[in-house]
């Protein structure tokens, strides 16, 4: 971070944003009896206290001899001799604080010959240039310096104080209020007759063991053949496998070395743990037979051994292939099929310009119908139609994940 510190953002500022992100990451929780309170609460009070700032002693390397150019009293250009030393200043405490400035502050602009940087891993890197091996200079310029990075610091740490001492009450305060609202959900969803996995505490949903049967959408083709009722996938339950597979996505993403030198199979493995431990009366598999091929993830109802979810998982390579992965998973479903997914792993750096282009070309595939909605920033619902019935209309998710391999 170059030029300007403690001017960014004021720190009540600051402060509210972690008051709101805490609140939102609370709101999305689904606490039951098996939940660990105890290491939830260390977590998010970890996660959300702010660290104050206190700089530590300074580390020099050694002296380095070089030259920089000036110009004397007559206009003239000449290279004076000079001793670079490159010193580290470790620091404790929230990096963020060094954008934020308190209630009464000094704007602080670092000089830029010294080439200041505060890193993230918590030290300060910058380089002193020296005339002379002078002792005196040198400890005049580093504590100058020093003095320069801590001028807020005060400050800022005495009004992050009230924020730190309130946060663990907040915290309670805040989860038993989501246990209360989780409780009366749950409750709720069982007077209606809707099961939920009491195993499962970040996903608590209803089991696919309440589907409907709806008739089979009949073509020309089957117009003679009898009609039978069938068990479909609840759009509530498809709408949860979907978000399962956003969210473990999103944590994968924030691991490279979970993605790093995977294949397509090792990331399957990872998506296919969560779905199978997540609903009652399901059976998950991998690389399963499913009419004309091997399909990547299909969930099977194991009372009856009934298609639930089927998806096709593939690494980006293209227009071409992301069209013939479309084709592949159309192969894979039979009428029973109705709601799906392709899970495309970006390996590219770029990944937003990948988005933009599938978005254009998805439009060129013979069986495609129409977009529905984007679900997610990364997962876009479409309609499609079964090669074989051009009256079943088959809702694809197509997912996107950015597992670069840098």
């Amino acid at each position: 971070m170059m030029g300007n510190i403690f001017n960014k953002v004021f720190i009540v500022h600051y402060i509210d944003d972690k008051r709101k992100k805490l609140l939102a990451e609370i709101d999305k929780l689904e606490i039951t009896e098996s939940t660990n309170i105890a290491e939830l609460k260390a977590r998010l009070n970890r996660m959300y206290r702010i660290e104050p700032l206190k700089i530590n002693e300074v580390v020099p390397t050694k002296p380095i001899e070089t030259t920089r150019n000036r110009t004397n009293v007559w206009g003239e250009n000449y290279k004076q001799k000079v001793f670079e030393i490159n010193i580290s200043i470790a620091f404790d405490g929230d990096k963020n604080l060094f954008d934020c400035y308190p209630s009464t502050s000094t704007t602080v602009y670092l000089d830029t010959n010294k080439n200041v940087t505060i890193n993230s891993n918590n030290y300060i890197s910058a380089k002193i240039i020296l005339e002379d091996l002078d002792t005196s200079k040198y400890e005049a310029e580093v504590s100058n310096l020093k003095g320069e990075l801590s001028t807020n610091i005060p400050g800022l740490n005495i009004e992050i104080t009230p924020w730190n001492n309130s946060l663990e009450t907040l915290i309670n305060q805040s989860l038993e209020q989501r246990k209360g609202l989780v409780s009366k959900k749950l409750d709720f969803m069982e007077s209606i007759g809707l099961k939920v996995n009491p195993k499962s505490d970040s996903y608590m949903i209803p089991s696919p063991i309440a589907r409907k049967t709806i008739p089979i959408p009949v073509s020309e083709i089957t117009k003679d053949v009898k009609r039978e009722i069938i068990p479909i996938l609840q759009e509530g339950v498809y709408n949860d496998i979907k978000e399962v597979l956003y969210n473990v996505g999103k944590a994968i993403e924030r691991k490279p070395s979970i993605y790093i030198d995977k294949h397509e199979e090792d990331l399957r493995d990872i998506f296919l743990l969560f779905l199978e431990t997540r609903y009652e009366s399901t059976s998950g598999l991998g690389e399963a037979f499913n009419k004309k091929g091997k399909t990547d993830i299909l969930l099977k109802y194991s009372k009856d051994n009934t298609n639930l979810f089927v998806a096709e998982c593939k690494f980006w390579k293209g227009q071409k292939h992301f069209l013939d992965g479309i084709t592949q998973l159309l192969g894979y479903l039979t009428h029973r099929d109705s709601k799906t997914a392709l899970m495309i792993f970006i390996n590219q750096k770029e990944a937003s310009s990948i988005k933009e282009t599938l978005k254009t070309e998805i439009k060129t595939h013979p069986n495609y119908k129409g977009f529905i909605k984007e679900t997610y920033d990364t997962s876009l619902s479409y309609e499609f139609s079964l090669p074989e019935d051009s009256l079943k209309i088959i809702q694809i998710e197509i997912m996107l994940y950015h597992f670069p391999k840098v």
